[in-house]
């Protein structure tokens, strides 16, 4: 008679918790069939098991367990792409989220970086007048009226040492096109992204309308990202909150989101560069999901780097709209995750696979978990990390190479 007991109570469905899912943002948690091919696709098969089936199979009838899985959904829309229902299901853990912040369910990591959004304006913890210090070091001038583009950093470009160097480089190759532009500076405020993926719907309102009011103040006509994440954000997130977009939005009214390397193809192909340096390395480019995926961009960082003279080209495995997670997006950048047990270290194979010394990317994120993960494996000297901007400054600079 107990043991029947027991097997009751595990089994009894706690149906207001799909209720609140559906009511977070989830109502499409009730469309799934359970075919099965989100975990099929999903990226974490080859490291460890979890399963997005399961996941919202849980959450939709309202059983124990859907809280375990719920923070390993680093949102790269694999599963979306493949879904036959066309399930945005990073929106379905985004939701769950939500409802587990509010009783501090969530990865202690988490909390530093969310409160620091919501307290200073930035996840690094850091004091808002050191935003600009890189900038200004760079005689970068504020955007003003006049301008054509402002350029609008990423906080990890903004605090992060390594991913200044991205910053450092994109304002060499701005130069060298001849393009106007300027930056906010210490007015500048977090996109807000990994608080809306992370589940913490207030801070990521508390960013969009801090943006909103700047942009609206400065006018900017076009806007170049660093970050894919800022770049979806702005175009989409900010008018679509619940994730309906597939990366065909345009932001605010007549205001153009581009990243850097959309305008850097665009001036090569112009002739407003030419670089003519030889950067003599073997390179693969590792496609940021929310640069690829979320909003399309596949072509222009490889054109970028095929006008590199002396760089060798060569695909991994999964590329393109196959491409594969580096483990960053979603709060993924900020949850700590063992070695061997990482999507970036998936990445590190493949590129050693591929027979390339330098993985090129796009995105601050993707910067930070594969150089992780190369860090981890011991194999700096066999393998880099560089920004395609990075590539391309050092083949603008003078001399052979």
């Amino acid at each position: 008679m107990a043991s029947a007991e027991v097997s009751l109570k595990i089994a009894a469905p706690m149906l207001e918790v799909a209720q609140t899912v559906q009511e977070q943002g989830g109502e499409q948690l009730k469309e799934c069939y359970q075919c099965g091919t989100c975990t099929a696709v999903c990226p974490w098969g080859d490291l460890r098991s979890f399963s997005p089936r399961r996941f919202i199979e849980l959450a939709r009838t309202g059983l124990e367990g859907f809280e375990n899985d719920a923070w390993t959904c680093v949102t790269c829309k694999r599963c979306w792409d493949r879904c036959p229902q066309d399930i945005n299901i990073p929106q379905l853990f985004q939701s769950v989220r939500r409802i587990l912040l509010e009783s501090s369910s969530n990865p202690r990591t988490l909390n530093q970086p969310l409160g620091s959004i919501r307290a200073v304006g930035n996840p690094w913890g850091e004091p808002v007048e050191k935003r600009e210090a890189w900038a200004r070091q760079a005689e970068v001038p504020v955007y003003g009226p006049g301008t054509e583009h402002l350029l609008f950093t990423c906080c990890t470009n903004d605090y992060d040492a390594r991913n200044k160097r991205d910053s450092q480089a994109i304002v060499e190759v701005l130069r060298a096109a001849g393009a106007s532009f300027g930056h906010l500076g210490n007015d500048q405020r977090c996109c807000g992204d990994l608080a809306y993926t992370a589940g913490d719907t207030a801070a990521f309102e508390q960013m969009r309308e801090a943006n909103r009011a700047t942009f609206g103040r400065v006018r900017a006509g076009s806007v170049l990202l660093t970050s894919p994440h800022c770049l979806h954000a702005f175009k989409n997130r900010y008018d679509d909150p619940e994730g309906r977009k597939r990366g065909d939005g345009n932001g605010q009214g007549e205001t153009r989101y581009r990243h850097v390397v959309e305008l850097f193809a665009e001036a090569l192909k112009a002739g407003a560069l030419k670089p003519t340096r030889k950067v003599a390395r073997k390179v693969t480019y590792h496609d940021p999901c929310y640069l690829g995926r979320y909003n399309g961009v596949y072509d222009a960082p490889r054109e970028v780097l095929a006008a590199v003279p002396g760089l060798e080209f060569r695909e991994m495995a999964h590329h393109r709209e196959a491409s594969l997670c580096c483990g960053g997006g979603g709060g993924g950048v900020w949850v700590e995750t063992a070695k061997g047990e990482r999507l970036g270290d998936l990445r590190i194979r493949e590129a050693l696979d591929a027979g390339a010394d330098t993985i090129a990317t796009a995105c601050p994120f993707c910067v930070q978990m594969l150089e992780s993960s190369i860090l981890s494996f011991g194999l700096e000297e066999q393998l880099k990390v560089a920004t395609v901007a990075e590539l391309l400054a050092e083949s603008l600079r003078p001399g052979e190479g």
